[in-house]
């Protein structure tokens, strides 16, 4: 009975740590989930920055062809500058040329004294059309000299307001590029920092759910070690009662002055009786007739029995391996089943039975219902109204289950044929 007892109390302990280590894993799963989720949409944006900066380098490569454009205008007006100041020069010293001839020549410019001075009238009629077209020429080549100073003044205009819009081109070509760089270095280091961060959430959820695969052994194997140990003290007992019937009957017969004769038989109803105590100590020998007929029909509702939370609810997680959301290559192993209720909801016995055991851990409660070889096991919860020892029937109410932070009421949920684990969604009704 000592060491029985203090394997219970180690069951209890571990059973603690156990709740500890799932709701640890439990808040490691969120932050996970919840850093893929973050990576994925980091990812996404960087996707689009980097679509983006694709776009904007066919802006940028049409910007720059528009800038050899502008450059070729740009060379073509300074060849035309070129050019006109070249012939502005030379007709601004032809006209220089004129001015000095006119003042060496007096005569000349003035037009009817340059006629009448003429000897002969052939020479005058020559002289008139010579200041005539000289007077053209004159007037001609002021034109000209207007004419090309205005090519050249608007040419170099068009030349500055090209040269500006190029800078400016130029100017806004560089500027959304350094934007845009720059943004994608701000993502490209959150991505990292990310996928940091999940590599260490990974090695976490790894550490724990090994010591959890450990813990859960232990739990098992001291579990199966009580449950042998009430076998063979089961045994003991069938064997001491036998043997004690056994006494009894022949002390009777020897009473009765049959002793001699009926020895055998004594010896044969006690080899009957050890026989038969034999063969009932077997899988369920530790069980009372009460706790058979309770298997039998917990096996005949199999699949029939009520949802253990009250009102509406979804599966959060289901039993048995399942991978991370957002994490390759990491898997975990779900004990039971986590039932995702309403803030409110109340955690139900599924049968009738005994309350077994009732510990708390990290401001949780949780409860062991036994249905005879069966347990269901009631985790999470943040009241219970039940007590030790007490007597349940179907759908009796055990306790609140808790409210986390997204206003979600978790009942994890599990089921056990003694150390046997056992799929709850085969046995709980839709």
């Amino acid at each position: 009975m000592p060491v029985c007892a203090q394997n219970s109390k180690k069951v209890r302990t571990l059973k603690a740590q156990q709740t500890k280590l799932q709701k640890s894993l439990k808040q490691s799963k969120q932050a996970l989930d919840k850093t893929g989720k973050e990576g994925k949409d980091a990812r996404v944006y960087l996707h689009s920055i980097d679509r983006r900066l694709d776009e904007h380098a066919t802006d940028i490569h049409n910007m720059e062809v528009e800038m050899d454009s502008m450059r070729s205008r740009m060379q073509v007006l300074r060849s035309d500058i070129t050019r006109i100041e070249a012939e502005l020069s030379e007709k601004k010293a032809r006209y220089v040329r004129v001015l000095n001839y006119s003042r060496q020549f007096p005569k000349v410019d003035n037009t009817l004294l340059y006629v009448l001075s003429a000897k002969t009238l052939t020479q005058m009629y020559r002289r008139s059309r010579y200041a005539k077209e000289y007077a053209v020429y004159q007037h001609d080549l002021g034109k000209q000299i207007q004419h090309e100073h205005s090519l050249l003044l608007d040419a170099k205009s068009r030349l500055l307001a090209t040269q500006s819009r190029a800078t400016a081109t130029l100017n806004e070509m560089m500027r959304q590029r350094r934007i845009l760089n720059d943004k994608q270095v701000r993502q490209q280091q959150y991505v990292k920092n990310l996928k940091a961060k999940e590599d260490g959430l990974r090695t976490q959820v790894a550490k724990q759910e090994k010591e959890l695969k450990a813990l859960n052994k232990k739990i098992d194997d001291l579990i199966a070690y009580e449950i042998e140990q009430a076998r063979k003290r089961a045994e003991a007992e069938a064997r001491r009662k036998a043997e004690a019937e056994a006494k009894r009957r022949a002390e009777a017969r020897r009473k009765a002055g049959t002793a001699g004769k009926q020895t055998a038989t004594s010896k044969g109803n006690s080899s009957a009786t050890k026989s038969s105590a034999s063969a009932k100590a077997g899988t369920d020998s530790w069980l009372t007739a009460e706790d058979r007929k309770l298997n039998g029909t917990f096996l005949q509702n199999r699949g029939r029995l009520p949802v253990p939370i009250t009102g509406q609810y979804r599966i959060g997680s289901r039993f048995g391996m399942y991978n991370v959301s957002g994490l390759k290559g990491v898997t975990l192993d779900n004990k039971g089943v986590n039932y995702v209720g309403k803030p409110g909801a109340r955690a139900r016995c599924i049968f009738d039975g005994v309350v077994t055991a009732i510990f708390q851990f990290g401001g949780s409660k949780n409860v062991l219902v036994r249905h005879g070889s069966y347990i269901s096991v009631y985790c999470n919860l943040s009241s219970v109204i039940v007590q030790k020892g007490q007597k349940l029937k179907t759908c009796d109410l055990i306790g609140t289950v808790m409210t986390d932070e997204s206003g979600n009421s978790v009942l994890h949920f599990q089921l056990r044929k003694e150390t046997t684990k056992l799929n709850p969604e085969a046995w709980i009704g839709r």
